[in-house]
């Protein structure tokens, strides 16, 4: 009997720690840090000219986050358009993401970055500029920008 309960009690033991760990962790969950919802930034136009437009989207801690989880919406028909978040540390620009390219733009909905020590405000550039001059009016716009905290 004795030789069937030590059996028992380390089939008990193995079983008990090859469970695997099921518990959620609440740490990891994004934290919503800045939104600005609805249409952002709309630029239409011909190849003559490079529109640019920047604007403060908001302040945030990024500090006591590991990443970052940008979401947006952006849509562009001209080649050389871009879409850049970034901030300023000691007068020098830092990019949270920049979408060269109409194809990253066209193709983005979702970036994970890693969280820069920073503190301040975010803004956003959106420039609309084509190589191609066939008469067109080109566009670019910018929907719905969501920055959310992972720690």
């Amino acid at each position: 009997m004795h030789r069937r309960s030590n059996l028992l009690i380390v089939l008990l033991t193995i079983s008990f720690f090859s469970c695997s760990d099921n518990t959620v962790d609440t740490n990891s969950a994004p934290e919503l840090l800045l939104s600005v919802e609805g249409l952002v930034e709309h630029l239409g136009g011909d190849c003559s000219a490079v529109q640019v437009r920047t604007r403060i989207l908001g302040s945030s801690d990024l500090n006591q986050f590991n990443k970052l989880k940008i979401e947006l919406n952006g849509t562009s028909d001209a080649d050389l358009s871009s879409i850049q978040i970034y901030y300023f540390v000691n007068g020098e620009q830092k990019y949270l993401i920049d979408l060269p390219s109409r194809e990253e733009i066209n193709s983005t909905r979702t970036i994970e970055v890693n969280s820069p020590d920073f503190a301040g405000e975010i803004y956003s550039r959106v420039t609309l500029k084509s190589s191609v001059c066939t008469g067109q009016i080109y566009f670019l716009t910018l929907r719905d920008v969501r920055v959310s905290g992972i720690r």
